[in-house]
């Protein structure tokens, strides 16, 4: 099956900086956990959602299509459970089941989020040519 991007000038720049910020979340995740994050009523799991908010949010920018926004979607889930699956095999952090909720309600709320006015953001970064 073929992507399908929307036509951005720095396409590249844009999908590259999505896999940063992907590799940014991995790393982030398997670091030991942040102090003061259990004193946050549920804050695990807001962390956990706005970051796949905004992982979606983002690649819903490049993907407006929604074969493809699906399967982007599906995607971070993956990346979601591969978090967990990472985090159990490191002695200081622990997987959890409901992370990966959490993750996945990022996500549905990142496709919402491109709904919105803030699904245009990356466009309004291109540089546009001189008339």
């Amino acid at each position: 099956m073929k992507w399908n991007p929307r036509p951005l000038r720095h396409l590249w720049l844009w999908r590259v900086g999505g896999r940063a910020l992907i590799l940014a979340s991995i790393a982030v995740a398997l670091l030991p956990a942040p102090p003061g994050m259990g004193s946050i009523a549920l804050g695990d799991k807001i962390a956990h959602a706005v970051a796949f908010a905004l992982l979606m949010l983002w690649y819903a920018q490049i993907y407006a299509g929604r074969r493809d926004r699906v399967r982007c979607a599906s995607g971070l889930a993956a990346v979601g459970f591969a978090i967990e699956l990472l985090q159990s095999l490191v002695p200081y952090r622990s997987a959890d089941g409901w992370d990966l909720v959490a993750d996945c309600v990022g996500v549905v709320i990142g496709l919402l989020l491109a709904q919105t006015r803030l699904g245009n953001l990356l466009n309004r970064f291109e540089v546009q040519p001189a008339a």
